[in-house]
């Protein structure tokens, strides 16, 4: 009986040590081989994105990322560096060896500081609040990637909702695919100018002057080259125009860009109908840029008006005032207003729009293209037009007459049909003369036309007044959706998580650590004894 006894616990204790082999060799495996993990944290934190993981399979050879990191980093950095390393071991586990990663700790050296700052990673100054008071550390939290003769740096890791966005736009950087877009401001003269108020006015003239902030986050990723249609066709290997609010377009401009879709390419039209003037005081007139006639022919036509919002705008500080005051010409389009099944507006909070203008959309045209709204106003909006009286006044003295819904940013893609399909061609001299048999009169494949009915809104004079970063992401979305990658949407701002044991319960710090550790192998150890008492009752049974 003894003997049974002995050989009964004996089993049930190799039964306890065979299993937990076994789930150590599962996990060994799935860690060199299958690398499959349960991602449980709110959001998926530790999942890549779809973007990521097309473009770490489509990578053409190796990269090497190295991260330079200092070990001695200050307390609130240690859940950044745990989310960093796990993100660059998950990108290097699905790359299938084509990404290595290189972990360096400068340390005191000298020469490992040197080499650290010759990629381009930043020694910075770090705090830490210690009971010793505050602490002042330097160290590096940085990493550089390199492809052959080519690299890509992010200096500092300090923005940690961004870093899987980051981490891909530079890898497509790095590996050459870039795409192209064209910015069409027009020519001397008819360029987007802007007088700034203030003691002393100054005057911003084209894209780089007004929109220099929405420039350098675009070049990130994209390669931006100003076009001059006067000299022949736009090139092929455009992958979208941007126009961008030329006060006025030339006839040869205008044709270019109408063949330009009809190659089943893409046009963005930031389209004001009111042209602002702010140098002495605020005066609004009518747009006549030229190409009114073009987007109408497409079906979109932006109105010589102004919308106004009676509760969704923004409060500004006039001249000398103290306190903002009510703007309904600024208004805040969110919630309902927002597109929820693009890609371009459903991640987008609000936008904000100054002295927008909404477009109408011709639904009498029977062919096959397909329309979305991408932003509008509320249905408690309305309109003024011809006399703009611009000027901040109370609420009470505003006279809401009509109010309805605007569209003010509209998509339409489809076979559009040319403007010239029923126009004239331009006519000039012999050396701009065009071939009347290489006209393309129907978009060959499917031509997206995207109209906003503003440009100021993407200004730095206006996204640093109000801080509404969001519009240069309606902006950078639609460049991705348009030219890109519409999966880039999806990473663009990932929410990270926080979720520390709080520091008014320290006391609970330690229990719940050992419970941690412990768990698992309490749980493998209760298995094994319950399988042992199983057999053995079983056994006393026979």
């Amino acid at each position: 009986m003894n003997s049974k006894k002995i050989s009964s616990r004996a089993n049930a204790y190799l039964g306890a040590v065979t299993l937990v082999v076994i789930l150590a060799v599962v996990g060994l495996v799935s860690e060199l081989f299958v690398h499959r993990r349960l991602d449980l944290t709110a959001g998926k934190q530790f999942t890549l994105s779809r973007a990521s993981l097309n473009t770490i399979k489509s990578l053409p050879d190796l990269v090497t990322i190295k991260v330079v990191m200092s070990k001695d980093l200050p307390t609130q950095f240690l859940q950044i560096r745990t989310h960093v390393v796990d993100l660059l071991r998950e990108f290097e586990a699905q790359a299938n060896g084509k990404i290595t990663l290189v972990f360096e700790d400068p340390g005191e050296s000298e020469t490992k500081r040197q080499q650290a700052t010759s990629l381009g990673v930043q020694e910075v100054q770090l705090q830490e609040q210690s009971s010793e008071g505050l602490q002042i550390k330097k160290g590096f939290f940085g990493l550089a990637m390199t492809y052959g003769d080519k690299k890509e740096v992010i200096p500092v890791l300090q923005n940690l909702e961004s870093f899987e966005y980051d981490m891909v736009v530079k890898l497509k950087k790095l590996t050459g695919s870039i795409k192209t877009i064209g910015i069409l401001e027009g020519g001397i003269g008819s360029k987007l100018s802007l007088t700034l108020p203030g003691p002393q006015p100054k005057t911003t003239t084209g894209f780089d002057e007004n929109f220099p902030t929405l420039k350098e986050e675009a070049e990130k990723l994209y390669k931006l080259q100003k076009l001059d249609p006067l000299n022949g066709p736009i090139a092929d290997d455009i992958d979208l125009v941007l126009v961008v609010a030329p006060t006025r377009l030339s006839d040869y401009e205008k044709f270019r860009i109408d063949q330009f879709l009809m190659k089943g390419k893409s046009v963005m039209f930031m389209a004001p109908g009111v042209d602002m003037n702010l140098g002495m005081g605020i005066n609004g007139t009518a747009s006549h840029n030229n190409y009114e006639d073009l987007l109408a022919n497409y079906g979109l036509s932006v109105k010589k008006n102004v919308i106004l919002e009676d509760r969704n705008f923004q409060f500004v500080r006039f001249g000398n005032s103290f306190f903002p005051s009510p703007y309904p010409y600024w208004i805040v389009v969110g919630g309902d207003g927002l597109n929820n099944s693009s890609a371009i507006t459903s991640k987008l909070g609000s936008i904000s729009f100054p002295w927008a203008s909404s477009i109408e959309i011709d639904t009498t045209r029977k062919d096959s293209s397909e329309i979305e709204v991408l932003a509008k106003s509320t249905k408690g909006s309305w309109e003024e037009a011809n006399n703009f009286f611009l000027l901040p006044r109370d609420l009470k003295e505003f006279l809401p007459v009509n109010q309805k819904s605007a569209p003010v940013a509209v998509l339409k893609s489809g076979k559009l049909h040319s403007f010239y399909e029923n126009h004239p061609l331009p006519m000039g001299d012999s050396t701009q003369k065009i071939d009347d048999s290489k006209v393309l009169k129907v978009a060959a494949n499917k031509a997206r036309v995207l109209v906003i009915g503003n440009a100021l809104f993407a200004t730095d004079f206006y996204v640093g007044y109000t801080q509404a970063v969001a519009n240069l992401h309606l902006v950078l979305n639609s460049f991705d959706q348009l030219a890109l990658d519409p999966d880039l949407i999806t990473i663009r701002s990932r929410e990270i998580a926080n979720s520390p044991i709080l520091e008014a319960k320290k006391s609970r710090k330690v229990p719940i650590l050992l419970m941690n550790l412990l768990v698992a192998p309490l749980l493998l150890l209760g298995a094994g004894i319950y399988m042992g008492i199983r057999r053995r009752n079983k056994e006393a049974m026979q």
